[in-house]
């Protein structure tokens, strides 16, 4: 308890001391928002999927910062950069005569570098301490402090020394905008001459290990990332700046050696690993350890089970420019992306990221393997509070529902303009295919909006748009007008009924309207725009063509026509009211142009009879004695000539002759009947 105090205490004395000392008290604004909700890696990856694949390769890059800063910024929105590496001269080309100006004028460009990013960058720097100290170059920015190496450190009062300055500089270069340090350094040598030697602590292998297992932790507690370098360890080995550097030390001799400092990294959680440039000759003797598969993936990151972040060392260093050289120039960003590596350290961007997207395209690389890489970066990025979920969501104007009212002939279009900084109250404009304006909705609480347009006789194609730059268009197409349902049913009967029919049954004239009209029909149904009206009239046609077939062998027999004719002409028209006496006439003309009509059908032949039947019966006599009419009934087809009517109706002559020996018996029975009562009445 005691030992924790004190280092609590010593943490937070030199905490103060630093903030009073050095004036800085701010850092960059992609700090993580108050109250924002954590990133969940479902949420990460449904980004990644949304991102285009330049957009993915661009966020692999790490790229020293042009000092022409418009460049540097128009270079990050363009090719999508996700890390920036600061050097020496982004320290010493800042204006400012005083350590506040200075030190603001230096925030201030890491920040226009951030503003300039879709995603927040991560940007880095190599400060190590001792020969390798980036803040040393200007020092306004870090007030006259000095930066001694670990070595040094470690030599004067241990390990706490080191930890406690890690602890100092994290802050400094987290307040200065700077989130990631590429230390500290793991190698280890015996070799005091070795260029690598005074950047290690000074110690074996395994002391070298626990300085990093403590250094690391003191580094990533200030906030920022951490890299353990150079994997899989220098050693002896030339520096590889200028030269091609080959190490013929067995994999055991390594696993027993240089790896255990980068396996005390892994144990300890460091956010990220850099590969040295060296040929690890046991492991692959061909390819330097930053462009090899069997040291990236198959060494660090399976056997050893590595899981963090992993980037190259500079890939525009002397020994892997000679190894292209030595190999047809081959597009060593390639190789780096295939070895497994996640970042890369590298100005050639603008050619490199067509390189590799040529390569995802052709199949040498995996896109899936490309969003792995990527998920690593983000996930970097989230643990330091750089991403947040705001950050994260696609600014857009999304659909959410179209809602059709065909009794109004309208359609309500709502759905949500997705932006956390978006304006209450602000536009929204909608335009058909043509550009123009043709409606407007007001957007209120959580970018939600909606309008109602009418519907026309076509499609529409609507583009929803807020004119902001960073926030995407919608597209919608709203449906046509539905004309009203046209029922079909009736005609589809009618046409369906043709097929039992054959053409021999009927005669050729009658035949040839069906087919017409069968034929119109049929043009009808198939039409998906006919209207009910017109498949109305093509079905009145077609049954008026199907009763109109005539079969071709059927006899027509008009004798009870010639016979209701004949019997009519017998009248006399003296005997007839006038007004039925016309109606006679009528129906009586009708019969005959039916009967003179060879093509008249047998339907039409019985409905003359019927007509002229009706005629007749309706026939009224003219009665002169009382001034009434009686009416005369047909009921003899056989006998047309015969007319019966009541007892009122005048007899013709035979009728006369038979009447008058009727009433001549009757007289001759009843006289003989008197003649013998009297008789019999008198005996």
């Amino acid at each position: 308890m005691k030992k924790f105090g004190k280092r609590v205490a010593s943490i937070l004395g030199c905490g103060v001391l630093l903030l009073g000392s050095i004036g800085l008290s701010s850092s960059a604004s992609v700090a993580h928002a108050a109250g924002d909700q954590p990133i969940s890696d479902a949420e990460l990856n449904q980004y990644i999927s949304k991102m285009s694949l330049d957009e993915k390769i661009g966020q692999m890059f790490v790229s020293r910062t042009p000092q022409d800063t418009a460049q540097a910024r128009a270079d990050v929105a363009k090719y999508h950069l996700g890390s920036l590496i600061v050097y020496g001269a982004d320290f010493t080309s800042v204006e400012g005569s005083t350590p506040e100006a200075a030190q603001t004028a230096f925030k201030n460009k890491l920040q226009s570098f951030q503003d300039s990013a879709k995603l927040p960058l991560l940007i880095g720097v190599d400060q190590e301490g001792g020969s390798v100290s980036r803040l040393s170059q200007n020092p306004l920015i870090a007030n006259g402090r000095a930066f001694p190496s670990p070595q040094a450190l470690f030599a004067e009062g241990g390990m706490a020394k080191v930890t406690q300055e890690a602890q100092q500089v994290g802050t400094i270069l987290k307040n200065l905008g700077i989130n990631w340090n590429y230390a500290p350094v793991a190698d280890s040598t015996a070799d005091t001459d070795s260029f690598i030697y005074p950047r290690t602590i000074g110690q074996d292998y395994t002391a070298t290990a626990d300085y990093i297992s403590q250094v690391v932790p003191a580094w990533q507690n200030t906030g920022i990332a951490a890299t353990v370098k150079h994997f899989p360890g220098y050693g002896s080995a030339v520096d590889t700046h200028t030269d091609f550097a080959v190490v013929t030390k067995s994999e055991e001799a390594f696993e027993k050696e240089d790896l255990l400092p980068f396996k005390a990294g892994i144990d300890a959680g460091v956010d990220s690993i850099m590969i040295a440039h060296i040929v690890m000759q046991s492991v692959d003797p061909v390819y330097p350890a930053s462009l090899s598969k069997s040291v990236v993936t198959d060494l660090l990151r399976d056997k050893l089970g590595y899981k963090g972040l992993i980037i190259t060392d500079a890939l525009g260093m002397g020994a892997i420019t000679k190894f292209a050289a030595s190999h047809n120039n081959v597009p060593v960003d390639v190789l780096a992306v295939a070895a497994g590596n996640d970042c890369i350290m590298n100005d050639d961007y603008a050619t490199a990221i067509p390189q590799i997207h040529q390569a995802v395209t052709s199949g040498q690389l995996s896109e899936q393997a490309i969003d792995q890489h990527v998920f690593r970066i983000l996930s970097l990025k989230r643990k330091l509070g750089l991403l947040t979920a705001a950050q994260l969501e696609t600014k857009q104007v999304r659909v959410d529902n179209v809602a059709y009212d065909q009794a109004k002939k309208t359609a309500t279009v709502s759905g949500t303009v997705v932006d956390s900084n978006w304006q209450t109250g602000e536009p929204l404009t909608v335009k058909d295919d043509q550009g123009h304006v043709v409606a407007t909705a007001d957007v209120g609480a959580g970018g939600k909006f909606n309008f109602t347009i009418p519907l026309t006789a076509k499609a529409q194609q609507l583009t929803l748009t807020t004119g902001l730059p960073g926030i995407e268009d919608a597209q919608v197409t709203i449906e046509p007008l539905q004309a009203a349902k046209v029922d079909k049913t009736a005609l589809q009967s009618l046409v369906n009924l043709g097929a039992a029919y054959a053409a021999n049954d009927y005669t050729s004239d009658s035949w040839g309207k069906y087919q017409v009209a069968l034929t119109a029909a049929n043009q009808v149904w198939t039409n998906q725009e006919a209207t009910q009206a017109a498949v109305d009239q093509a079905a009145q046609t077609l049954q008026t063509a199907i009763t109109g077939l005539v079969k071709a062998n059927v006899k027509i027999n008009k004798d009870a026509l010639q016979q209701l004719i004949d019997q009519v002409l017998a009248y006399d028209a003296k005997r007839y009211t006038t007004s039925s006496w016309t109606k006679l006439e009528a129906a009586l003309a009708a019969a005959k142009q039916v009967f003179a009509d060879k093509n008249a059908t047998q339907p039409v032949i019985d409905h003359a009879v019927q007509v002229l039947k009706a005629a007749v019966t309706g026939l009224e006599t003219q009665d002169s004695g009382a001034g009434q009419q009686k009416k005369v009934t047909f009921t003899d087809k056989k006998s047309p000539n015969k007319v019966r009517g009541d007892n009122n109706v005048m007899p013709r002559a035979g009728e006369k002759v038979v009447n008058g020996l009727v009433i001549l018996g009757f007289v001759l029975i009843l006289t003989t009947a008197g003649m013998i009562w009297w008789r019999k009445a008198r005996d």
